[in-house]
């Protein structure tokens, strides 16, 4: 057995950092000497070893077969997890994989001690354009919201927010913040896409102080076609005319499209005055939309969050909504989040990626896996909890 050789073990460890030496703490390359070791009687006589820096930081070595404190097989947790992202109840995921409800709970809510960002990049810099929104839920019967941070269809913040003001939702995406500077201390995005909802520009420019907000374009037109449906193939019309506009490569001429569109309405929608409404309302937002031609790689609607949030939504009402403490049901949002970018992609949507073919988010961002089981991959990739500074490697 390999950790039984400390000799082996040291040239594979060494070897290892060499390769991934994101998931090592910062001093592993000045060297590190055996601390301790002990025996796992209820696994097979399993041998676990801590090593010591040169510093004198302790951290222990964990395998990726087993789940954290040694709970449950990988192998085993990995399949019911999979379920319980789809939303299988606990005690139907007990019956079919064995253990109990409150094993299955338990795995599930473990996840959110790992960080979100600093398990999902590891190669490359963080992403300097985001995309942000709340997701509106419930927690024991009273209103709350999941602050999502995405940006290159990774979850990169999922946090829960008791109320939907600049104070509680400045401290669900602070968690973002915080993890993402745990990775890149200076780390400043440039912009990031919303929906106009003060509470949140407010927080983010809080957090971020040099952001670019740029407004949803298509926020802005779903309310022009919820008051205009009515108009049918004039409808159409107005879409033809507003996305004619968006799609212009520059600047002028996305404002002269918004100026032809304004005065095309004062004289064609007279009889409508709500549609007409909305129209001069876009047009009046111009220098909010415009913002997005300085960078030009920025996200200028909500797509990129949308479909996440779709999935978050089919979870959260399958479930029927979060009950019990607070606390549980944020570990079970971050669950959510973590398990969204290492999964594995179904069959149909391999056959759509480019090759070389990527098996999960995870890999399509950072194009390689440490692992071909997922949850492998992520409890290697959460190595640390995703931190640099935290007591133990995967």
């Amino acid at each position: 057995m390999l950790v039984k050789d400390v000799k082996a073990y040291r040239a594979y460890l060494n070897a290892y950092y060499k390769q991934y030496p994101t998931v090592f703490p910062t001093g592993f390359d000045k060297g590190f000497q055996w601390h301790d070791s002990r025996i796992s009687k209820k696994h097979n006589e399993l041998m676990i070893r801590r090593i010591k820096l040169t510093d004198g930081r302790i951290y222990e070595l964990s395998p990726c077969s087993m789940m954290p404190y040694l709970s449950g097989q990988t192998s085993l947790v990995s399949k019911g997890l999979l379920l319980r992202h789809w939303a299988v109840p606990y005690t139907v995921i007990a019956q079919v994989l064995g253990r109990d409800a409150s094993f299955w709970e338990c795995c599930e809510q473990s996840l959110a001690r790992i960080s979100v960002v600093g398990s999902v990049t590891k190669r490359g810099a963080l992403p300097i354009h985001l995309a942000a929104d709340e997701k509106v839920t419930y927690w024991n019967g009273q209103e709350v919201y999941i602050g999502l941070s995405i940006s290159g269809d990774c979850v990169l913040g999922a946090e829960l927010s008791l109320k939907e003001d600049t104070a509680q939702l400045q401290e669900a995406y602070g968690v973002f913040a915080q993890e993402a500077r745990d990775v890149e201390p200076t780390y400043q995005p440039k912009s990031v896409n919303l929906d106009g909802w003060k509470a949140t520009n407010q927080a983010w420019t809080n957090l971020f102080p040099h952001i670019t907000i740029v407004l949803c374009f298509l926020h802005a037109f779903l309310k022009i076609r919820d008051v205009g449906k009515g108009l049918k193939e004039g409808f159409h019309q107005i879409g033809n005319k507003i996305w004619q506009a968006y799609r212009q490569p520059t600047e002028s001429l996305f404002r002269t499209e918004l100026a032809t569109l304004l005065i095309w309405a004062s004289l064609e929608l007279t009889l409508n005055e709500r549609v007409k409404a909305k129209i001069e309302d876009l047009c009046g937002k111009v220098d909010r939309f415009a913002v997005a031609y300085e960078h030009p790689e920025c996200y200028r609607t909500s797509n990129q969050i949308d479909r996440p949030m779709n999935a978050l939504d089919r979870y959260l009402y399958q479930i029927r909504y979060f009950k019990g403490h607070r606390q549980s049901a944020n570990q079970k949002v971050r669950a959510w989040a973590l398990i969204y970018n290492f999964m594995p992609f179904c069959d149909r949507v391999q056959k759509r990626k480019t090759s070389p073919k990527k098996s999960s988010r995870f890999e399509e961002r950072n194009g390689f896996v440490y692992s071909a089981n997922w949850l492998e991959n992520l409890l290697i990739a959460g190595s640390m909890n995703g931190f640099r500074a935290s007591p133990k490697i995967r």
